[in-house]
């Protein structure tokens, strides 16, 4: 197995990293705020689904949302929009407000409801479908435990790779890199997990800077990265082989993480950086330089 970072052509590689997150959850500056654009490809987080339906009670609705991270979820709003009752992976069934899930865990979970017990039949509706990609695939390839987190990772094919992060019995993420990505990264509380897209498994805790300081900061390994903040959100702009990336990128409610050869840096949405440097047997913060 190789377990050293695929060098990128160019510049860095962006993947997004945040659990059950919108594809919108990042920006990006403007083309003309960037000038030409560095050849960095941009993963969307596409593994969650959502659609509302009416309930079976008057006047409310169901939220449905089918992720692969955390399983499916549904949940019984009101008519303000506040949430009464919800079933998820914890609890599947929910007798006293009529709510199920069948398949909570599935690739094809079913939401059911009624509004009353005893023999009333219940109303089933599919869960919105997620792409082919966003379920695991193949045989299991390897186990990796951290403390309370379990790491199974399935083989479908070379380069095919894609794992469940499980805590506690409850799963909380999935990773999945395409060939063009590299690798996909997912922080679990305190702990990034990182899968290549040859089925390494990498980990790390702590590496970060206690606040965010605008700024130049010197990585452990050769690259530098800038942070700056803009219409109030924290940005990143990361060398790569000692030249400047053209584009700087925007955390908007989730982390986002860079990588270029063998670094991995991540910034998160409270303006902190993180980061990894495969072979190093202890990973250090990125250091501040200068504004």
């Amino acid at each position: 197995m190789r377990t050293a970072l695929r060098a990128t052509t160019a510049a860095l590689v962006l993947l997004g990293a945040a659990i059950a997150a919108p594809a919108t959850a990042f920006a990006a500056s403007s083309p003309a705020e960037q000038g030409s654009p560095a050849r960095t490809e941009v993963v969307a987080e596409n593994c969650v689904k959502t659609k509302t339906i009416p309930s079976v009670f008057a006047g409310m609705t169901v939220k449905l949302t089918n992720s692969a991270h955390t399983g499916a979820k549904a949940q019984l709003r009101d008519e303000k929009g506040k949430v009464v009752a919800a079933v998820d992976q914890s609890k599947p069934l929910d007798l006293s407000s009529g709510l199920r899930i069948d398949g909570v865990l599935s690739t094809a979970p079913v939401f059911k409801h009624r509004s009353q017990g005893g023999d009333t039949p219940w109303t089933a509706v599919a869960f919105p479908k997620l792409p082919k990609e966003c379920n695991t695939a193949g045989s299991l390839y390897s186990t990796t435990k951290y403390g309370s987190l379990t790491v199974k990772t399935y083989k479908a094919g070379p380069q095919v790779f894609s794992s469940y992060i499980v805590e506690n019995g409850k799963r909380v993420g999935f990773l999945h890199p395409s060939p063009n990505a590299y690798r996909d990264v997912r922080k679990v509380g305190a702990r990034y997990i990182s899968l290549t897209v040859d089925g390494g498994i990498h980990s790390w805790t702590g590496a970060t800077t206690v606040s965010p300081k605008l700024g130049v900061y010197k990585l452990a390994a050769t690259e530098k990265v800038r942070l700056v903040k803009k219409a109030g959100l924290y940005g990143v702009q990361m060398t790569s082989r000692g030249a400047w990336s053209n584009w700087t990128y925007f955390a908007k409610g989730k982390s986002v993480i860079l990588q270029s050869d063998n670094t991995i840096v991540v910034l998160n949405a409270n303006g902190t950086l993180s980061n990894f440097v495969h072979g190093f047997a202890h990973q250090t913060a990125p250091v501040w330089k200068n504004a």
